[in-house]
């Protein structure tokens, strides 16, 4: 007579499980397409602290330099010129953030084996998957709360058209071209209020070196973008760009370099635009889960839980205080 055992490599096993909710949050969260371990992410991840202990990650930023004119000909970098001692380098100036770590999570609990018995669907794999939609949930209202701290574009307490001298009463490939050039070459004042100017976003520089932005807009935005001609004439080329890059994925089209995304956490008659390093995402340990009985086995619980933290990246100065976002802004177009 042989007894059943399951193998530490059994799918039954927590680690498996934890291995399968993994993949599922990620193909459910929001932001996972735009994740990335480098600078040019639009979300800059780091899992240090779950190799070492503490509850903070220190996130460093690079000014670009691609602006600065170099030397041409014979010009020294760096020596006689043939009359005085010349220096050419240009200094890199580096922004270090602080992102704090916190534990979140979630149970569930089935009251007891007769509960489970009265169904046709199995309790236990409901469960998992109700945790699983919270945890992707969750991790992307973390992201998006941060987000939506972002500069406000807006000129003197008014919307983009103050600053276009154009009337953007909905969204339009016109409010887009006028966003994107925003992002590149910011006009004086620019934050509502008229009290700053941001700085300059870095694009997301893909396969073949091109350069784009990513604008997330509400859902009723996005419908008014859909009805219009504009969409119907752009948006059949743009299904096709970066059809192998996972930021392309769901995308209402491409305009002018930008690349159009919809969620309903934005504020309708805001979108944000995203470019390179808008957030930051540290992770104590990405995933946990674990399985619990209670009652003499009668009833069963299930949890699942992240160690982490999500900020915007903001410019600083030497005093460590924020100075305006750094990859992110949004724009008020009604």
């Amino acid at each position: 007579m042989a007894a059943t055992s399951i193998a530490t490599t059994h799918d039954l096993t927590n680690e498996q499980w934890e291995a399968k909710l993994y993949q599922k949050y990620q193909e459910q969260t929001f932001f996972s397409k735009f994740k990335g371990v480098g600078q040019g992410s639009i979300v800059q991840v780091k899992r240090q602290l779950e190799k070492v202990p503490g509850d903070a990650i220190t996130f460093g930023l690079a000014d670009s330099i691609r602006g600065t004119a170099g030397v041409t000909g014979n010009t020294p970098l760096e020596g006689h010129d043939g009359t005085n001692y010349v220096v050419n380098n240009e200094a890199m100036a580096f922004h270090d953030q602080r992102v704090v770590v916190d534990q979140i999570r979630q149970s569930i609990k089935i009251a007891g084996k007769l509960d489970e018995a009265r169904v046709a669907f199995s309790m236990r794999e409901e469960a998992k998957s109700k945790l699983t939609d919270w945890m992707a949930y969750n991790e992307d209202q973390a992201l998006f709360t941060a987000l939506l701290t972002c500069d406000e574009i807006g000129g003197t307490g008014s919307s983009l058209d103050t600053l276009f001298g154009t009337t953007h009463t909905t969204l339009s490939y016109d409010a887009i071209v006028d966003m994107k050039k925003e992002a590149m070459f910011p006009t004086a004042d620019n934050v509502t209020g008229g009290a700053a100017t941001t700085r300059k976003l870095e694009p997301i520089r893909v396969q073949g070196g091109e350069e784009i932005f990513v604008l997330v807009v509400n859902p009723a935005d996005a419908a008014a973008l859909r009805k219009s001609t504009d969409f119907k004439n752009f948006n059949q080329n743009a299904a096709v760009a970066g059809a192998n890059n996972p930021l392309f994925t769901g995308m209402l089209g491409m305009f002018n370099g930008v690349v159009v995304h919809e969620h309903s956490t934005v504020v309708a008659g805001t979108p944000v635009l995203m470019g390179a390093n808008a957030l930051f995402l540290a992770y104590g340990k990405e995933i946990i889960y674990g399985e619990k009985m209670f009652d003499y086995d009668n009833q069963s619980g299930f949890m699942i839980g992240s160690i982490r933290g999500a900020a915007l990246a903001q410019f600083t100065n030497e005093a460590g205080t924020a100075q305006g976002s750094h990859g992110a802004i949004k724009f008020a177009i009604a």
